[in-house]
Order: C-alpha cells, then structure tokens, then sequence
C-alpha cells in the first residue's frame, strides 16, 4: 500500500498502488514509475558479461587508494584517475576500458572475452602474471553460468593490464607497451603499480 503526504498535492509518496505503479524517492526528488517483476535474465551471454565484470571488479579492489582505505595513492590509481573524465569515478572507467575492449557495436562479445583469455593462456610471460597475481592476493574462480570455465588469477590481472593499456593510463615507463607482447618486468611493473 502507497503512503502519501498531502495527498492531492503529491508532497510524497513511496510504496507500489496495485501493480501499476511505484513512488519512491530518488535523488532528492520524489519520482513514480511504471511497477515490473524484477528478473535476472541467467544467459550464456549474461553469464559471460558477469564473469568479465567479476574479473576486473576484482582487479580494481587490489588498486591503493586513501579514499578506499590504502595508505598511499598508487601510481595505477594515480593514471587510472587521470583519464577519468570528469563526473566519473576511476574505477568505472577501468571498467569501462575492459569492457571496451570487449564490446562491438554496443554489444558485449564473448569472441572477445575469449580472445583476451587465450592471449594470456598462451603469453610468454604467463609465469610473471600467474606470479603477481598470486602475490596481489588474487584468486582465480568461476562463474555458475555463461562461462563456467575457470578463470586463473594472472587472468585477472591481464584483463586488467589491458584495461590500464587501452585507456592510456601511465603507471610507469612500461604502461605503453602492448600487454600481450609485455615483458615480465613490464608485468612486474604494473603488478607494483597497484600498491605503490
């Protein structure tokens, strides 16, 4: 049942009327929009998108910052919040450069996804992201549905060496070098960079 305040005169409301509308507050404003059985659409290409965005949601939280409790500004989040435009927050652009990279025609593409995790399987310097990952705490996981093959920790932090390279953001001399030909120093450079 809708509460309403001065109710000709729509001071506020919240709750649902029937199942027609909702009132609700948002933003400071008291808005009303047509009421919808939330869903949670399971598809292979859902599942896909989810796993991607799991992947570098985790490799964002291993960024330092003081305003995320860290005792420095690391060099990455440093670069990452120098191409953040303005009104945006660093780590959805980082975000936003993986997913990016993995969209075509505003649709997200799991040749894409898949494309990213063989360059890593089959990197020179697949030891040096396995080895860094590990040591920034990353663990590797799966996802129940959509790609439910295991995606390895240095995964992780390729999707995330990629995001940093395709967005320009500098976290050192190496941050322009391609990451599927980077070194293991470059690696080890940017694996640094999220902590110092």
């Amino acid at each position: 049942m809708a509460k309403v305040t001065g109710p000709l005169m729509s001071l506020s409301a919240s709750g649902k009327v029937a199942d027609a509308v909702v009132f609700f507050p948002w933003k400071g404003r008291h808005v009303v929009r047509m009421w919808l059985t939330p869903t949670n659409k399971k598809t292979d290409l859902m599942g896909y998108l989810r796993a991607a965005m799991r992947a570098i949601g985790k490799q964002t939280s291993k960024i330092a910052n003081i305003v995320g409790g860290g005792a420095v500004d690391s060099k990455l989040y440093l670069g990452l919040a120098a191409v953040t435009p303005a009104g945006q927050i660093w780590n959805a652009q980082n975000a936003k450069g993986l997913m990016d990279l993995f969209a075509s025609g505003g649709a997200f593409q799991t040749a894409s996804m898949l494309a990213a995790i063989s360059e890593y399987s089959t990197h020179s310097h697949k030891t040096a992201l396995d080895t860094q990952a590990t040591a920034l705490g990353l663990e590797d996981y799966a996802f129940s549905y959509g790609y439910t093959t295991s995606i390895p920790a240095g995964c992780v932090l390729y999707f995330g060496l990629k995001s940093a390279y395709a967005l320009g953001a500098s976290w050192g001399t190496d941050y322009t070098l391609d990451p599927s030909t980077a070194a293991a120093s470059a690696i080890d450079a940017f694996a640094t960079a999220h902590t110092a």
